[in-house]
């Protein structure tokens, strides 16, 4: 029978919530301040597009994609972007333009100035929130404002964040899975409306969509702790498929909407396996520490960088101590303590196992590589690596068993008598600090003032070439055509100003067969003496540039070889 609820419990649970928010303030303000800290205010400055084309890196092939996207006219699906690439219209998500705030800032594009980024202000509102929820999520484990104040930071300073954040930085967002580690802490907690979950978890789901799709599976990872603890816990299947359902009918819906269905580019891509993470990676800072030395890792296994940082390295160890000390203490026999322990969390236990082996094992890949050695290469059948290959770059999941750990290591640390718990978590934060704190500098002299930048194309040459100018077509479309992203991102630049369209653009889907086809029959047209009058030739390399004839010119223009039909 239910014990009924007293008024003092009830005000317990009140001040319960209260302090939860509480929690969620501190560390939001912590973690905006540790922004500032470590890459300054500058960048925060909706008018300061100069470090985005000053440091040439993946923020500036997103905040160009905004622009296209602002300029294009209001379809549907409402994500669609045009003049990206002769293709036709491609959703604002494979410019990684962050959906979410690209929508918004397309609402309120009448009433912004013409030179405006928001690539910085998400960046500082990612590290409040990495911050805020993980104070959240600490203090639902010790509901204790300093220790998760201090514990917050953890989160806010999380060493593959702050790696992420100033060029890839819509994968900045770690808080999408905090917050489902939130909701699996909570899974016993009684709403008001038994539709709550169901709802939190698929508002979870559509800004994983909306932000960056990498996110949408780490997600779905944390919600198999979910479900394993509401049907073999709370005996609750029923509520476990109606969160599950839900959550995939609000992903596909939230895909469809903006435009992740449309048009004819693939969805798979090579380098599953090659992007992953090393079996060192909690360890490896890739020279980023003052005091711990690289180790060796494979080409590509950058996108697996989940280095803990020395500080939290010393928490684990404090919380592998004490953990031995929990189970020394119940009767003096330490494996059947543990058997015991293991009986009676036995739920918890394999629904935080899950989540741990799914999340390393993919990020780790079918090549299983420790320092600069391949161990295992397990063979996969085409079907299965190009279901996989959805998700290429697989080494960036191993962010949720490194939360996982940092998390479970700051709540047996929490186990310790207050003073001893804040003072622990302090002295592995001020470890933490000093062994990142050259590389923070470095992020802070680089970011942290507005830097010099001037536009590559100002020759007075290019005002009559794109006069009357529709289409910028490159040629001849090259496979590794990454590898010319500053050339995509001159000439972006001017396309959007002049409202001119692309043939090609760096996106992460497009349909190479078709825009080669197409650059190609435009290049036999131009050899042939066909061109047309409405486009600017652009030429990859100055080798592929058509012979000069009466009808076309080419042009040698701050460093770019074009033609242009009379």
């Amino acid at each position: 029978m239910a014990t009924p609820k007293t008024k003092a419990t009830e005000k317990k649970f009140i001040f319960k919530d209260h302090g939860s928010k509480t929690a969620f303030l501190i560390g939001a303000i912590l973690g905006a301040v540790t922004f500032i800290v470590i890459f300054g205010a500058s960048m925060i400055s909706p008018s300061n597009t100069n470090w985005l084309f000053a440091y040439t890196s993946d923020a500036t092939q997103h905040h160009l994609g905004w622009v296209f996207f602002r300029n294009s006219p209001w379809t549907f699906p409402i994500g669609l972007t045009e003049g990206l690439t002769c293709d036709g219209a491609v959703s604002c998500m494979y410019s990684d333009s962050i959906p979410l705030f690209g929508l918004i800032f397309k609402i309120l594009s009448p009433l912004l100035p013409e030179t405006f980024q928001y690539i910085g202000l998400w960046a500082v509102i990612c590290f409040a929130l990495n911050g805020g929820f993980g104070a959240a999520l600490l203090y639902r484990i010790k509901p204790d404002l300093v220790f998760t104040s201090i514990g917050s930071l953890f989160y806010s300073a999380f060493p593959p964040t702050i790696h992420r954040i100033a060029h890839h930085n819509s994968l900045g967002a770690i808080w999408l899975f905090i917050i489902a580690m939130i909701l699996c802490l909570d899974h016993k907690k009684e709403y008001k409306h038994k539709f709550t979950p169901m709802i939190l978890w698929s508002v979870d789901c559509m800004l994983a969509v909306l932000i960056h799709t990498y996110f949408v599976p780490m997600v779905f990872m944390v919600m198999m702790e979910y479900v394993i603890l509401v049907v073999y816990r709370d005996k609750n299947f029923k509520k476990a498929v109606a969160v599950f359902c839900s959550s995939v009918a609000s992903t596909l819906l939230t895909l469809f909407f903006i435009g992740a269905f449309y048009g004819n580019g693939g969805y798979i891509d090579g380098g599953f396996g090659g992007y992953s993470s090393n079996l060192n990676t909690f360890f490896n800072s890739f020279g980023l520490s003052k005091f711990l030395r690289p180790l060796n890792s494979f080409d590509g296994q950058g996108e697996g960088f989940g280095y803990l940082g020395l500080g939290m390295i010393v928490c684990v160890i404090i919380a592998f101590i004490i953990l031995l000390g929990i189970i020394e203490k119940k009767d003096g026999s330490f494996i059947k303590t543990a058997r015991g322990l293991l009986k009676k969390y036995k739920v918890e236990f394999w629904a935080f196992a899950v989540v741990f082996a799914v999340s390393f094992c993919w990020a780790v890949s079918n090549r299983i590589t420790l320092n600069g050695r391949v161990l295992l290469e397990i063979p996969m059948p085409r079907l299965v690596r190009g279901c996989f290959s959805v998700f290429r770059c697989s080494g960036r999941f191993i962010w949720v068993p490194g939360v996982l750990v940092m998390t479970s290591a700051m709540a047996l640390v929490s186990k310790l008598t207050r003073k001893t718990a804040v003072i622990a978590v302090a002295l592995c934060f001020l470890i933490q600090g000093l062994d990142i704190r050259d590389w923070c500098r470095s992020l802070h002299n680089q970011y942290g003032h507005k830097p010099a930048y001037e536009y590559a194309l100002k020759d007075e040459k290019w005002e009559e070439l794109t006069k009357d100018t529709k289409e910028v077509i490159f040629l001849p479309m090259k496979d590794a055509y990454g590898l010319y992203m500053q050339m995509y991102f001159d000439f972006a630049q001017m396309a959007a100003k002049k409202h001119m369209g692309l043939s090609s653009f760096y996106l992460a889907r497009m349909d190479l067969a078709s825009v080669r086809d197409y650059a190609q029959e435009q290049y036999d047209q131009l050899k042939a003496g066909n061109g047309r009058k409405d486009v600017l030739y652009v030429f990859f390399d100055k080798e592929d540039a058509v012979e000069e004839t009466e009808n076309t010119k080419v042009y040698e223009i701050d460093g770019y070889t074009v033609a242009k039909v009379k």
